[in-house]
């Protein structure tokens, strides 16, 4: 047989396992109302069910367990309906596991013990975190030292020593070690969560910063250009023409900017479709065809298996567009990027190739962050609006390159749902 020791240290155990748990749970679902509310309760019912399953009997049939350490904490964090809820389980197994002087015991001791736990819950989260710790662990060794004077008043005789000195003890030990723990955890959380809203407010503010440096520039040369039609009234009309060539090309310049911001900021499609991945490739590599014969480059779609995914279709060829210009600017004069597209069970895979200058590991992982460019005219937008775009999608996007040699990315995106379904079908049929 067990001894009480090591039982009540087994329910200590169960109540840390548990407390993991549900801070896990929390954290892993924080925008969940469901969550926030009855994740305390689940997991507290949980660990008071464990602790008295593994309580230490005596021989005259009473229960010894450190319930009372999850039914303060589910009060505590989850509110008087979480309390009263778990007082009728607690009094409810203790009702099958027999014995009427330890029934009596808990359905006199765990409604005053919540009423309690209630009453201080207002008060308990103004205090300091040791106060939390010695007010707890008063509470707990209060209604220890009543249940084992209530025990030893229905048996009619003084309880052992070691039996006193354990439970005491180890209910003492457990309150302050869970409750530390709590405190820790939840501190941390908090530090997490601040970390993380700073993160984003840098990236707004070097977002912001970056856009205003971008659309700074263009709007200086077109205030230029202005200023010059303005002023030098006699113009040839050659000159004239050419300067509003310049305010138009920069303008559009500010356009595209501003659209790649929005598209970064609000990347989910306006509306969702069903997308030919060959109407897609086709129509991207016709835009940018003009751009490639510029600099002698062929553009080649080497294979495209019919497939079709879920999205919005002109950020779709948004994204991969901004992928056919960043090969042909990392390659030579007449060089070659292949496209092609496949489909692997469920998934469409776009690959795209090129021989060009490749990139270092180190310019390969700050690939997609904020405003990086690899070229002097670029905005630092396109990559990562790729990758915001893909994501949206379900997709994975996976870049490999070798200085030198090129560089390969490959997109992959999930069927659409009805092409999937009836592939299923197909197989089935098949098998």
């Amino acid at each position: 047989m067990i001894d009480e020791s090591s039982n009540l240290l087994l329910n200590l155990l169960v109540i840390l396992i548990t407390l993991a748990i549900h801070q896990f749970w929390v954290e892993s679902k924080p925008n969940s109302p469901f969550v926030r509310k009855y994740a305390i309760l689940f997991t507290s019912a949980a660990a008071i069910l464990l602790c008295m399953v593994f309580s230490f009997y005596n021989k005259n049939g009473m229960q010894f367990d450190l319930r009372r350490i999850p039914l303060w904490f589910g009060t505590i964090y989850g509110g008087p309906l979480v309390g009263i809820i778990l007082s009728l389980e607690t009094i409810f197994i203790r009702f099958f596991h027999g014995g009427t002087n330890g029934l009596l015991i808990t359905a006199t001791t765990t409604p005053l013990f919540t009423v309690l736990t209630i009453l201080i819950r207002p008060y308990y989260f103004r205090l300091r975190t040791h106060n939390k710790v010695l007010l707890a662990s008063f509470v707990i060794t209060l209604f220890s030292t009543v249940i084992l004077l209530s025990v030893a008043l229905l048996q009619n005789k003084s309880l052992p020593f070691d039996l006193w000195w354990s439970f005491l003890l180890t209910n003492l030990i457990g309150i302050i070690i869970v409750n530390l723990s709590f405190e820790a955890i939840k501190r941390n959380y908090l530090i997490r969560m601040r970390i993380l809203y700073a993160d984003k407010i840098d990236i707004v503010g070097h977002l912001a910063a970056s856009v205003n440096h971008e659309i700074k520039n263009p709007l200086t040369t077109v205030r230029g250009m202005m200023h010059l039609l303005k002023e030098e009234q006699s113009l040839p009309d050659e000159k004239r023409e050419a300067y509003f060539d310049i305010a138009a090309e920069e303008i559009n310049r500010i356009d595209k900017i501003i659209t790649d911001y929005l598209t970064f900021a609000k990347p989910y499609p306006d509306t969702i479709e069903q997308i030919s991945i060959e109407k897609v490739l086709t129509e991207s590599v016709n835009i940018v065809k003009p751009f490639a014969e510029q600099s002698k480059m062929k553009l080649e779609i080497s294979s495209c298996y019919p497939c079709h995914v879920s999205g919005d279709y002109s950020k779709f060829v948004q994204a991969v567009v901004n992928i056919l210009k960043n090969s042909i600017d990392a390659s030579e004069i007449g060089g070659l990027i292949k496209v092609k597209a496949e489909r692997k069970d469920y998934i469409c895979k776009i690959t795209i190739i090129d021989y060009g200058t490749g990139m270092s590991e180190e310019t390969l992982s700050k690939l997609g962050e904020p405003y990086f460019s690899t070229t002097s005219n670029g905005t630092g937008l396109g990559m990562m609006v790729v990758f915001r775009i893909i994501e949206c999608m379900k997709g994975k996007i996976n870049i490999k390159s070798i200085q030198g040699v090129g560089t390969e990315v490959v997109i992959d995106l999930p069927m659409d749902r009805a092409e999937s379904g009836q592939r299923k079908k197909i197989l089935l049929l098949q098998h």
